[in-house]
């Protein structure tokens, strides 16, 4: 699937992960998953090799990922609710894998794959309000052929200036 395209990403975990697959391609199960995501997963995103993206809630969002110079579209940046900080990504010419936190290491659970070339990223996530936009939603009330994603996933060379977020949850909360 091209990165520009909206992607319907599911995850039972609550988290959605944006992840180099050279960083976890030893992933082939259950107790390896454990160890080398699960209870290492504020180095994995402190080293680039995983950018989580999520609101702490279950489900199937649709995503779009967008890679410089392509951007907010004016529909998109009109409906932005909230917009992360920085995440450092680190790609080394492996494949990126968008797809539920509880996935990462099996690149074929995802509808989302990209090569960037090699170097370091900064990605920024935003929470789009589609649903607020008229028109959005189609006569009986679901979402309409044209609505935007829930969440925008900007990915762009990093300036080396950036400070970059570590927290697993991706957006502060409010207050």
């Amino acid at each position: 699937m091209p990165a520009n395209d909206i992607a319907t990403v599911a995850t039972n975990a609550g988290m959605l992960a944006l992840w180099r697959s050279s960083a976890f391609a030893d992933v082939d199960g259950y107790e390896v998953w454990e160890e080398r995501v699960n209870d290492r997963l504020d180095d994995a995103i402190q080293s680039g090799e995983l950018v989580p993206i999520g609101i702490q809630s279950d489900g199937a969002w649709g995503v779009r990922l967008a890679v410089a110079p392509d951007a907010a579209t004016e529909r998109e940046a009109a409906c932005t609710v909230v917009t992360s900080e920085p995440y450092l990504l680190v790609a080394d010419g492996s494949p990126l894998v968008l797809s539920g936190v509880e996935t990462v290491g099996d690149p074929s659970a995802s509808p989302v794959s990209l090569s960037l070339p090699e170097g370091r990223y900064a990605v920024r996530a935003k929470i789009i309000a589609w649903d607020e936009e008229p028109g959005a939603r189609d006569g009986s009330g679901k979402r309409g052929p044209n609505a935007l994603a829930d969440f925008l996933v900007l990915v762009e060379p990093s300036k080396g200036s950036e400070h970059f977020r570590t927290s697993d949850l991706t957006f502060d909360t409010p207050g």
